[in-house]
């Protein structure tokens, strides 16, 4: 089974294109134009749902339409709408491996240099000036680029040197 680290969000399912089942996807990267995935994953009811890509082709700056497999109607297309999308990591290039978000590091380890382990990021808050990623115990901590030492997308972790005690926040 499908596991979310295995996987890097890409968008959201916003609509019906048409009467055959195809469906926009309002995309928030651009990884999917630099991979050629054969699959993209849609979270339904808490599970990543595969779906064979039929086609796919661009729409504006920041929509791409789908036409997927098993999908061929607009009603079908419709229970789609507003469901997540992903694509397996192990799709991504090496240059978009690069530039990962912020909103890629969910399901990653922080590990600290000098107190090790502080847990996994269970979501990342980007609402504000300070992006703060929330640990799967609770904890927040802010992070920025001058904290970290590098970023292991095989092994899902991100290496930090926080100035700062995270216990204190």
């Amino acid at each position: 089974m499908i596991q979310a680290q295995d996987l890097i969000a890409i968008g959201t399912m916003r609509r019906p294109h048409g009467h055959r089942g195809e469906i926009q996807c309002q995309m928030q990267n651009d990884y999917w134009d630099q991979a050629d995935p054969e699959f993209l994953f849609l979270q339904l009811d808490r599970l990543y749902v595969p779906f064979r890509v039929m086609d796919w082709r661009g729409k504006g700056a920041d929509t791409l339409i789908f036409t997927l497999s098993g999908i061929e109607s607009e009603p079908e297309a419709a229970r789609l709408v507003g469901a997540p999308a992903f694509m397996r990591r192990a799709d991504l290039t090496a240059e978009a491996e690069e530039q990962i978000a912020w909103s890629d590091l969910v399901g990653y380890r922080v590990i600290d240099l000098e107190s090790g382990l502080l847990g996994t990021v269970a979501e990342v808050d980007e609402q504000t000036i300070n992006t703060l990623l929330t640990l799967d115990d609770g904890r927040m901590m802010p992070i920025h680029e001058d904290f970290i030492l590098s970023i292991d997308t095989r092994a899902h972790e991100l290496h930090v040197n926080l100035p700062f005690e995270l216990s204190s926040l």
